[in-house]
């Protein structure tokens, strides 16, 4: 199991936190001296993606270190890792996904809240009882998840309201932060089922997921279609030197006034890029940008297509949040993308739970969009997956 008692240091320089957690050890005095031993051992190997994840050897045995962002701090935990888990507490949908692509759902025996859950085997455990829903944050019950008995709970942090980390680690049981969420590729985020590859005794399979999913994805980038070989694309550069117009996008949705929309380095941003698309900000390193509407109304006829239009599902949500929206051109034009084409019986998005998993059929999901826009290519299709025309249902 991992044990949770390690004690958390705070760098005054830095503001780094550091606390170390291992499967096997037995009591604070061990893994205090863990930790001393450690630091002799020099620095986890990067992978190749992931700035947020690491998975090496450490004095001869296997650790994984994982580093949050919990609002102005930086988390940074180690795990030595052991045997197998057999029950574990998913708290966040992309962890189900991830046991999910490596077929490891029997594993689960906690969720947070079953209505969020897509996958229909899951999904139908939960209501009958044999998986447990302990909730999230101020609702999350520690009784529930002590009765779950899991060797593992699985959890993040954002440095809001709804963290509820330390009262799990309060009760002893045995936790892991994971912040796939947190970074800023799709073939970063998909590294990360490595991690529950080796937590789980499957890490060839997971190996295998990640090989293949990152040489499908590099192909798509290229232009291609998942399977198929390339016939287009190239860098954003190479399309612009070879006279090809590039669909301008635009991200996001206006809340009481205020446009939200995610950094030129964000997830977001860089997949609109690898699916062929110019982001309008692309060139801004700001983690998230907020501008007037009127700010967006002055550049909304240069877009093409607007994708992520916040939580709005119809073209009918938007105009009732906002009605100056009709003013955009991609609105007039229909040219309005949501991810959320795939929902569970609960109303879970499964963009959150699979897609995740999936980043080469989610980047050709998104580029058959983008291009789809602009290209004269028939606008009934309904094949985008998780990304749709809000128009067209």
């Amino acid at each position: 199991m991992l044990n949770f008692c390690g004690k958390m240091v705070l760098s005054a320089t830095f503001g780094l936190f550091m606390a170390f957690s291992a499967f096997g050890l037995s009591g604070c005095k061990n893994e205090a001296e863990s930790e001393k031993n450690l630091a002799d051992c020099g620095e986890l190997p990067a992978l190749e993606f992931s700035e947020n994840l690491k998975i090496g050897k450490l004095c001869g045995e296997d650790y994984a270190e994982i580093r949050s962002i919990v609002g102005r701090d930086t988390l940074i935990k180690r795990f030595k890792l052991g045997e197998p888990l057999k029950r574990v507490v998913a708290l966040s949908s992309a962890q189900v996904g991830y046991m999910l692509r490596l077929g490891l759902r029997d594993r689960i025996v906690a969720v947070g809240e079953g209505k969020y859950l897509v996958d229909s085997v899951v999904y139908a455990r939960v209501a009958a009882g044999e998986v447990a829903e302990v909730g999230n944050g101020p609702t999350l019950s520690l009784e529930k998840l002590m009765a779950a008995k899991p060797d593992l709970v699985f959890d993040f942090a954002t440095g809001g309201g709804m963290d509820d980390y330390e009262r799990i680690g309060a009760i002893g049981l045995s936790l892991m932060l994971t912040s796939e969420w947190q970074e800023r590729t799709p073939l970063a985020k998909a590294e990360w089922i490595k991690l529950f590859g080796r937590l789980f005794g499957v890490e060839s399979l997971a190996d295998s997921v990640f090989e293949q999913s990152k040489s499908l994805y590099l192909q798509a980038t290229n232009g291609g279609v998942v399977g198929v070989s390339p016939a287009r694309g190239g860098s954003e550069q190479q399309r612009a030197s070879e006279g090809e117009a590039c669909p301008r996008v635009l991200v996001g949705m206006s809340y009481g006034g205020v446009w939200h929309a995610p950094g030129g380095n964000s997830f977001t941003a860089r997949l609109i890029k690898d699916a062929g698309g110019c982001y309008l900000w692309a060139a801004d390193t700001n983690q998230e940008l907020q501008f007037s509407l009127e700010e967006i109304l002055q550049v909304a006829d240069s877009a093409d297509v607007w994708v992520n239009p916040g939580m709005f599902a119809t073209p009918e949500d938007l105009i009732a949040a906002e009605p100056r929206v009709k003013f955009i051109r991609a609105f007039k034009e229909k040219r309005v993308y949501q991810n959320d084409g795939i929902k569970g019986a609960g109303g879970g998005n499964d963009f959150f739970e699979s897609a995740v998993a999936y980043p080469a059929e989610t980047l050709t999901n998104l580029r058959s969009c983008i291009q789809n826009s602009t290209n004269g290519a028939d606008s009934s299709q309904k094949g985008f997956d998780w990304y749709h025309n809000i128009f067209i249902f």
